[in-house]
């Protein structure tokens, strides 16, 4: 028999913040970070468009061993110039010197070092302008080749800018456009070759060249952009190069995401996928009968080739075009799935290296995953509180998300307490996990990929072909938590909420946060030592009654807590006997919406999702 007693809870008020409009979220200004990671693109490829040292030909060069050589800077506004270094920035957040061909470890490079020299808030923009080059107009088609290393603060901009008539008019490369916030370049500090096609600035040849590199930062004290190395080649006269690929291609209008490349697909969430290559002709001469091949490695006997099913018949010197096959739904099969992409074309091909691309996917019998397996870096919101997570497209109409996984950075304080939220297609509360406070075992360094599984409150049956948000919670305060990152993310795809100013920003690193569809995550992880709590009504105007079981006397507390975690009232009910206790939640002064009641015991807690739906 249990004990009954009965109390009534008067709540604070609390004034909901309205829901913000789904589309078209701000990039979140980046916090100034140390973040020692390679960029991914997502489909796992590299991010950047790099090539190792053509063999063709070179025909002018600058590696600035013999100081400026003739080059100027123009600094159109803000305190950061482009400089020669010899030693570089060892003692901000940049990622180091550049280790170059020609500058490391004893030579000289050229920098704009917005870490060092810049001030936040005050905007960036200055250019490296070369000395007129002279005498290759006999050479319509030429390459640019230069070595550099860049960390992307927030929407800082590095332009290859080239002129084919003696700066009279310039023809913009952008550079480093798909490196996401708080991450480098590949193997950063060591340098990382760029070759661009400038063919399309010559007009058939040009007398009088000239090359600018231009960095600007709108939100200033930003990173840096390392240059060296730089020179003109002649392209071979045959080479194809695969600019990007991937296997999934989401139209940037479409409000959805169901044509991301996820990482992990669970088995009954297997889609068709769309292979896609864009090349680019950059050798001299035109290329004829250019095809796409895709060989599929899977687990087991599932191997397949694809090809195009149409080819580019021709394409020109320095011109770019598609190649597409739709269709292949991969087996429902648990496994890697490793796939290489190459292009091929009539004539013998002079440098075979960037006619292939290697991605990869799995398939798993749980598990729904945007981020690449292996932490490449990681985020946080500097003390404040926040949410971060992805976007996932359910197309089954029989999934029960169970737990929501998430992968935190060895930066983070153990002892910090976290939980993850899911949100409708609106970013409207679902449910959240239990509470987990973290220990130094959960955390990972680069390269790791440790997930702690926190299950759901209540597991909840997700609608097909609907759009959910599932989101890692950090409360702020002095123990922080980085989540790690993997990979880069489409905008809108990937967000965050700032507890700062209650926003929500779009972020590109890709948070390693993930939908778990085990009906078993947790089962050694649950809170023991309160019983079930039952709120009668659960959605109520004036008020509600929670029945508390208590399996055995401990202390006991309360707390009411809004969908973004804020709590807005709380309580002691002292010591309590065994037995059923019964609370009365007055609802007068509490605003409409989804709230989350937790009763605390000094042997565990249980929480009890309830809404209020008045007319105050």
């Amino acid at each position: 028999m249990f004990k009954y007693t009965a109390f009534t809870l008067l709540a604070c008020p609390l004034f909901l913040h309205a829901q913000p409009q789904i589309a078209h979220l701000a990039q979140h200004p980046g916090k100034h970070t140390f973040q020692p990671a390679s960029a991914l693109g997502p489909s796992g490829e590299q991010a950047m468009d790099l090539a190792l040292r053509s063999a063709a030909a070179t025909v002018w060069s600058e590696d600035f061993e013999s100081g400026w050589n003739g080059w100027s800077v123009n600094t159109v506004n803000g305190p950061v110039d482009w400089q020669l270094t010899s030693t570089g920035n060892t003692g901000g957040f940049t990622p180091g010197p550049l280790q170059s061909t020609t500058g490391y470890p004893t030579g000289t490079w050229a920098v704009a070092d917005s870490d060092l020299h810049g001030v936040p808030g005050v905007q960036e923009d200055t250019e490296l302008r070369s000395p007129p080059i002279l005498g290759l107009d006999t050479l319509p088609y030429l390459l640019l080749r230069f070595e550099q290393c860049f960390r992307q603060l927030n929407g800082d901009d590095t332009d290859v800018e080239v002129s084919g008539d003696g700066g009279q008019s310039w023809t913009i490369f952008p550079v480093n456009r798909s490196i996401p916030g708080n991450q480098s370049t590949a193997g950063a500090p060591q340098s990382e070759t760029v070759l661009l096609n400038i063919s399309s600035a010559l007009n058939g040849g040009a007398s009088d060249i000239r090359i600018r590199f231009r960095w600007r930062s709108i939100q200033g004290y930003a990173y840096s952009w390392q240059v060296d190395d730089i020179a003109l080649v002649v392209p071979a006269d045959n080479d194809l190069r695969i600019l990007s690929a991937t296997y999934a291609e989401r139209d940037p209008n479409d409000p959805h995401f169901k044509d991301l490349p996820y990482s992990i697909y669970p088995i009954n969430e297997v889609r068709p996928l769309t292979m896609k290559v864009v090349v680019m002709n950059n050798g001299s001469q035109d290329q004829h009968d250019i095809g796409l091949t895709v060989d599929i490695d899977g687990p087991g006997p599932n191997d397949v080739t694809l090809n195009s099913p149409v080819n580019i018949t021709s394409l020109a010197p320095g011109a770019m075009d598609s190649l597409i096959i739709n269709g292949y739904v991969p087996i429902a099969v648990e496994g890697p799935y490793a796939l290489q992409f190459s292009v091929g074309q009539v004539e013998s091909e002079d440098e075979p290296d960037d006619n292939i691309r290697s991605l990869g996917f799995a398939i798993d019998e749980f598990i729904f995953a945007r981020d690449r397996d292996s932490m490449d870096g990681d985020y946080d919101n500097e003390g404040d509180p926040y949410e971060l997570g992805n976007w996932f497209h359910i197309t089954d109409y029989d999934n029960v998300l169970y737990g929501i996984d998430v992968a935190l950075s060895s930066r983070t304080d153990p002892g910090a307490v976290i939980r993850a939220t899911l949100y409708d297609e609106t970013r409207t509360y679902v449910m959240e996990t239990v509470e987990h406070t973290v220990s130094a075992a959960d955390l990972n360094t680069l390269g790791q990929s440790k997930f702690l599984h926190l299950p759901l409150l209540t597991p909840v049956p997700l609608d097909d072909d609907t759009d959910y948000l599932v989101t890692v919670s950090h409360f702020g305060g002095p123990l922080e938590v980085y989540t790690a990152t993997s990979g880069t993310s489409e905008p809108q795809s990937s967000l965050i909420l700032d507890g700062s100013n209650s926003t929500w920003y779009y972020v590109t690193s890709t948070p390693m946060v993930r939908m778990n569809f085990d009906a078993t995550v947790g089962m050694n992880e649950q809170v023991k030592g309160l019983g079930q709590l039952i709120a009668a009504p659960s959605v109520f105007d004036e008020s509600t009654l929670i029945t508390i079981d208590l399996p055995q006397a401990q202390e006991l507390s309360w707390s009411l807590t809004d969908m973004h975690g804020r709590e807005i009232a709380h309580g002691r009910l002292g010591y309590r006997s065994e037995g059923r206790l019964q609370v009365r939640l007055d609802g007068a002064d509490i605003a409409d919406g989804v709230y989350l009641f937790t009763a605390h015991g000094t042997m565990g807690r249980s929480s009890l999702r309830i809404v209020k739906a008045g007319n105050n």
